[in-house]
């Protein structure tokens, strides 16, 4: 278990350890966080029954389904494209690429590989529609069933829609009045379900933008759109968190990589005449899929992996079908790619295992990360290594002086040392910075009973 949400989310979570026929009302009723995911929380509380709170039974369900969105996968890129090879390629890629591992390894993921599943299963329903069929009206609503299921798994397929409006246009040529004909039923649970998400994330207090101005977040997010894709191709420096920095520059080094990924696209698209209908499609499917994360609405998390879970398939949709093209260097690259990712894959598994090697991770490859200090000293503390605690979190309040839950965790880890006037300090810094951290109230309400 890694402590990072998932002990909230799986082991403290009272929709998930109750009994689950006891806890379905309130799965469905009474959501555990401002976010809205009854289905995942059935999915682990049925673990829990199963696996009686063994971690390891979490990972092997995490995993088979896994394994099963990537042969979904295989099946969906087959009836797009009826090319064997393009479809098990993707299906590989999206298999076996390491920047898979944070939403598999990680239980509080269980959102993103279940959503992903019925998601997957609504495309391919929604494949079987054909007009003028006795069976469409059945398979149009099982679609749309499979759909609403999906949301209530994960709010971020609610992208779904606007991915079956381009493949109409796109794949299927149809005009924008017929696509719309064939989808609109699809935008009215995605609809509801946006507005439900949004109306979350302020109540919980997310909605307060990180940059000054639209230029600002337009440049940001465009930087973070390039590395995402650079990330695809060269999965080396994958972490569990990024520290992204703002940029209001529009000749910035992250600006420029970004235009150089889509001038790359465009001579794609330009020169292999028979790919150009899918190059549209891969390019707006990626960017459809990041779209809930890209700022539009505020989100506290500016660049993750697991966001690339289904935002991928776009890319390695038209490398494959690129490669396919070209036969002498499928051969070559089919292979070794194939090779490369399964070893990266392996590589990344590890730093994953515990808190402190998936932090200890982190900070290596972002030294100015401060959550990722502040987090090694919460496995310091757990191991009641308290200089060490003290070292880490000094660091993280270096790096990011107005932490107030770092001061917090400082002052009580002084305490704990016997340096009560450095504590007292401590803790009357976090409340400064925000009066509302109980713990600190609490702490220093003793030191005040005990030296009064």
């Amino acid at each position: 278990m890694l402590y990072w949400d998932d002990d909230e989310n799986v082991l403290r979570n009272p929709l998930v350890v109750m009994p689950v026929a006891a806890g379905l009302k309130q799965i469905f009723t009474a959501p555990f966080s401002t976010d809205y995911y009854p289905l995942t929380y059935i999915s682990l509380a049925l673990d829990h029954w199963v696996w009686r709170g063994h971690f390891f039974g979490y990972h092997v369900t995490q995993t088979l389904l896994h394994g099963l969105n990537a042969f979904l996968v295989v099946l969906l890129v087959w009836r797009w494209t009826k090319t064997s090879i393009v479809a098990l390629l993707a299906g590989a890629w999206f298999a076996w690429h390491p920047v898979q591992v944070e939403t598999v390894a990680w239980i509080a993921e269980r959102k993103n590989v279940l959503g992903a599943c019925l998601f997957l299963l609504a495309w391919l329903a929604y494949l079987r529609i054909e007009d003028g069929k006795s069976s469409t009206v059945r398979w149009r609503f099982t679609a749309l069933g499979l759909f609403i299921l999906a949301i209530l798994a994960h709010a971020l397929v609610i992208v779904l829609p606007a991915l079956l409006l381009t493949y109409e246009i796109c794949a299927r040529r149809q005009k924008i009045s017929e696509g719309l004909r064939r989808t609109w039923l699809f935008f009215i649970p995605a609809a509801f379900a946006a507005l439900m998400r949004v109306l979350g994330h302020a109540q919980s207090g997310q909605l307060s933008s990180p940059f000054r101005n639209a230029t600002e977040w337009f440049l940001t997010m465009t930087t973070v759109l390039g590395q995402y894709v650079t990330t695809l191709f060269w999965p080396t420096e994958l972490s569990n968190h990024y520290q992204v920095t703002a940029n209001d520059s529009l000749g910035s080094p992250g600006v420029i990589v970004t235009l150089g990924w889509l001038a790359v696209w465009v001579v794609v698209a330009w020169r292999v005449k028979p790919l150009r209908r899918w190059s549209i499609f891969a390019l707006v499917w990626f960017l459809i899929c990041l779209a809930p994360v890209l700022e539009i609405v505020p989100h506290p998390t500016l660049r993750a992996d697991r966001y690339l879970y289904l935002a991928a398939l776009g890319i390695f949709l038209l490398v494959a079908q690129w490669l396919e093209e070209k036969r002498v260097i499928l051969i070559i690259a089919g292979p070794l790619t194939g090779v490369c990712l399964i070893g990266l894959t392996l590589a990344r598994i590890p730093d994953w295992h515990d808190p402190k090697t998936l932090w200890s991770d982190c900070v290596r490859k972002n030294p100015r990360s401060a959550v990722g200090y502040y987090s090694l000293a919460g496995c310091s503390i757990n191991e009641s290594e308290w200089p060490t605690a003290a070292r880490y979190l000094e660091k993280t309040i270096a790096l990011k002086p107005d932490f107030a839950e770092a001061h917090e965790r400082l002052g009580a880890v002084y305490l704990m040392q016997n340096k009560e006037a450095e504590g007292r300090q401590e803790l009357q810094r976090a409340l400064a910075l925000k009066p509302q951290l109980t713990e600190a109230s609490h702490n220093l309400m003793l030191l005040e009973q005990r030296h009064p």
